[in-house]
């Protein structure tokens, strides 16, 4: 029996909910930013879901279910040890990472230098399911995150890097913005040049009747 529009309208909808339903975090980010945040400065698992939905800008929100037994389990391996948390401070238990906590992160750290390019590789799929009418938030917007990221990186990681190879990482940088420019110089002048002969061409046209 064929479906009405109503209840057609209703799995349309559904669909749309799950094609923009966040997919998560890459496995195991979780684990790696509780023990990087707690390594900071010793916290609680609030804290540490404030500190995730204020530099994402909400885009990544774990919830309480998933954060709190984290900490548990993390407790359980020794990662991580409860605290006394500082006087007129929080109610909640606070955490602070143990040496096997610090070993743990450095191995698994392993598993994020791959993730970047990874997504790197889906850039053909993204590009074939991509309209048009997308390209300039996706240009724009990406290269304007883009510059963020590198930005805040290099402000928050420069002084623990040795000056010799920060200045090896900006000059490889700066080539690299210089091929960007040159590109897009040289797709705007193919455009420019298409244009001109479009229009010459129409001239001989009108002039032609």
């Amino acid at each position: 029996m064929p479906k009405s529009d109503s209840e057609e309208g209703e799995d349309t909808q559904e669909l749309r909910d799950i094609a923009s339903r966040p997919q998560g975090a890459p496995r195991g980010l979780l684990i790696y930013y509780v023990l990087h945040s707690i390594a900071q400065k010793p916290s609680h698992g609030y804290e540490i879901l404030q500190d995730i939905e204020s530099k994402t800008e909400g885009a990544w929100r774990p919830g309480a279910g998933s954060i709190y037994p984290l900490l548990k389990k993390l407790e359980s391996h020794r990662l991580i040890e409860p605290v006394e948390a500082p006087k007129g401070g929080t109610a909640q238990q606070v955490y602070s990472i143990t040496p096997i906590g610090i070993r743990y992160m450095e191995k698994i750290s392993e598993h994020f230098k791959d993730i970047g390019k990874k997504w790197s590789s889906m850039r053909h799929i993204f590009i074939e399911i991509m309209g048009t009418e997308n390209i300039a938030d996706f240009l724009i917007g990406g290269a304007n995150a883009q510059f963020s990221l590198t930005r805040e990186l290099f402000d928050s990681k420069m002084d623990k890097m040795p000056k010799k190879e920060v200045e090896s990482i900006l000059k490889e940088y700066s080539l690299l913005l210089e091929r960007q420019l040159e590109w897009s110089g040289k797709k705007l002048e193919e455009i420019k040049n298409s244009s001109n002969a479009d229009e010459s061409q129409r001239g001989h046209l009108e002039s032609g009747r």
